[in-house]
């Protein structure tokens, strides 16, 4: 079985198309000869009607390879007019149907300069010969109307079949035009709904990693100190065990929520508020219901920043704290708040633990990538890093001007 496509018969019928039509002015001037007895009479030569005719069936024949060989079937088509005309004195133009289809191929199928040249030349032929046969034939005819007729046929057979391939062309290189801009559109949605999905998937991320890597932490610390304190002091070890069993609930709490904004079939997976400054001396508190030494400053009066810029400061607190219950803990952690009339500075520094070693960019995991996204999408300021001067960590997130109030 062949691996080509097989055309489609609208196809197949628009190529043989212009060959039939070609045949049939070969087989209706056979039928005139032998019928009407005028064809003779009326075409001064001496070529029987039936060479003319067989002219034009190779010229059919030709044309069935026309989109293979467009030049060479239109060298033969017009060699075959031009020796009807020249054995007919110019009078005879069967051939130029023929011509007028092999014109139009050339002009369609070659580059600008082969159907250029293609075209000038069969139409200087056509012109000189044709004119040479009306001038020294048996009938001949004035020289106006010898000129008359060599423009006519330059103008049939060559000028036209070009004009209307080129408009063709034209509307090709439209709808090509149009079909790769439609193209070049629907890379680009599907770019943006990657970008969407990409986006999508750090957010929740990012929002993963705060909810269980806050809470998390605060269990495993409050877990040791239970243990630590389950012979001295067995009350103190009861109370750490519930505040690790209500941030279990919470944690779960949270990330149940937060899979239901994936899932519209998940039981309370409606909307969830979103962090705000004001709960910076809740996780402070919390902090030290799990045993850890945090000490909260708040300088200036608050205002409202916008949800985005608000959430990105708690974040920060909550993840800082976080680190620093894993990666230093029993070591004093201060978190400041300063609100200025240009700006609002938020740091959490956490002083080094004897023994333990200092948290690093490259320890803190996911954390501090999470921060740095959140400042970039607030156009806030996140430095990162160890406390060269009093040793331990700090993160330091300063929102500037009224960029923090779009949300």
């Amino acid at each position: 079985m062949s691996s080509e496509p097989r055309r489609a018969p609208a196809t197949r019928l628009r190529s043989v198309f212009p060959a039939s039509l070609v045949a049939a002015v070969a087989l209706g001037y056979i039928a005139l000869d032998l019928w009407g007895g005028d064809v003779p009479a009326t075409v001064p030569t001496d070529v029987p009607p039936l060479v003319h005719a067989g002219l034009v069936l190779v010229q059919a024949i030709a044309l069935l390879a026309r989109r293979r060989h467009p030049l060479g079937v239109f060298v033969l088509v017009g060699a075959t007019d031009l020796v009807i005309l020249a054995t007919t004195a110019g009078e005879l133009g069967i051939g130029a149907l023929g011509v007028i289809v092999g014109a139009y191929s050339v002009a369609r199928r070659l580059d600008r300069t082969g159907r250029l040249v293609a075209l000038l030349l069969a139409g200087t032929a056509t012109a000189v010969i044709g004119s040479a046969a009306m001038i020294v034939g048996p009938l001949s005819s004035p020289v106006g109307v010898v000129l008359a007729t060599a423009v006519a046929r330059v103008v049939v057979l060559y000028l036209l079949p070009a004009l209307v391939a080129e408009h063709v062309r034209g509307r090709e290189r439209l709808r090509e035009a149009l079909e790769a801009q439609e193209r070049s559109a629907d890379r680009e949605r599907r770019d943006d709904a990657d970008r969407a999905v990409r986006s999508e998937r750090a957010a929740l991320a990012r929002e993963l990693h705060d909810i269980a890597g806050h809470h998390l932490s605060g269990i495993i610390v409050g877990a040791q100190a239970a243990t630590a304190l389950l012979a001295s002091d067995p009350e103190r070890a009861r109370g750490m065990l519930r505040t690790v069993q209500e941030d279990a609930r919470i944690t779960l709490g949270d990330l149940r929520r937060t899979v239901g904004l994936l899932r519209d079939d998940e039981p309370g997976g409606g909307p969830r508020p979103a962090p705000t400054m004001a709960g910076i001396g809740l996780l402070a508190e919390a902090a030290r219901d799990r045993g850890q030494d945090v000490a909260l400053a708040v300088v200036g009066g608050p205002r409202s920043l916008g949800p985005l810029a608000e959430a990105t400061a708690y974040r920060m607190v909550q993840e800082s704290l976080a680190n620093a219950a894993r990666h230093a803990p029993g070591a004093l952690c201060h978190v400041s708040v300063t609100w200025a009339a240009d700006r609002v500075e938020v740091v959490v520094r956490n002083e080094a633990a004897d023994g333990a070693p200092t948290a690093s960019a490259s320890s803190a995991g996911f954390g501090l990538a999470g921060m740095a996204e959140r400042a970039e999408l607030v156009g806030a300021r996140l430095t990162t890093g160890p406390d060269l001067q009093h040793g331990g960590w700090t993160n330091r997130l300063v929102l500037v001007g009224d960029l923090g109030r779009t949300s």
